[in-house]
């Protein structure tokens, strides 16, 4: 009969090992029968139970200094290659000159709002076009032309984007009945 020997029987390492209850049972069928072969079962168990929580630990240990490691490389070199709005792109210019407000994007899109008829080359199109209004047209060309989601026409506009979306459908449907009126 083997007998375990207290100090792990007290650790705080067999009290988790206990938590688990094939663990758990594995003990109390040594207490109930100390034999060498359920001690040797449960000294094996405990064992790998130990060799799982080293391993654990040491893979904590190493993605905590791998983490770190990578934050100083991350930060040296973002130390090294700063961004620096207000550097000198060419004699008068500087990178903060380059960055797009938010409301130039629609000033920019306004010059444009009426000139979607230019970018097409299909005459029966261009025909049907003119039965839309200014901003049918407009929203044609914010989402077929700058490629805007439903969503972001919607925020341009304050409206929900359900009113976009009946919107282009209108729009396509009066090109689509005007296409087949002349077929």
């Amino acid at each position: 009969m083997k007998i375990l020997n207290p100090d792990v029987v007290n650790s705080n390492v067999f009290k988790r090992f206990l938590e688990i209850e094939k663990y758990n049972k594995l003990y109390n069928a040594y207490l109930q029968e100390p034999t060498n072969t359920n001690a040797d079962s449960l000294n094996e168990q405990f064992k790998y139970f130990e060799r799982q929580i080293i391993r654990i630990a040491y893979i904590k240990k190493a993605i905590i200094y791998e983490s770190r490691k990578f934050d100083s490389k991350l930060r040296e070199h973002n130390k090294k290659y700063e961004l620096n709005l207000d550097a000198p792109i060419n004699e008068g210019l500087a990178m903060v000159d380059t960055v797009q407000d938010e409301k130039s994007f629609i000033q920019f899109e306004n010059i444009f709002e009426n000139d979607l008829e230019s970018l097409l080359s299909d005459e029966l199109l261009i025909t049907l076009l003119k039965r839309l209004n200014a901003k049918q047209k407009q929203v044609l060309y914010y989402r077929y032309v700058n490629e805007l989601t439903e969503k972001e026409i919607a925020k341009i506009y304050n409206v929900s984007q359900q009113a976009i979306s009946k919107m282009i459908h209108k729009s396509i449907n009066i090109l689509r009945e005007g296409r087949e009126g002349d077929d």
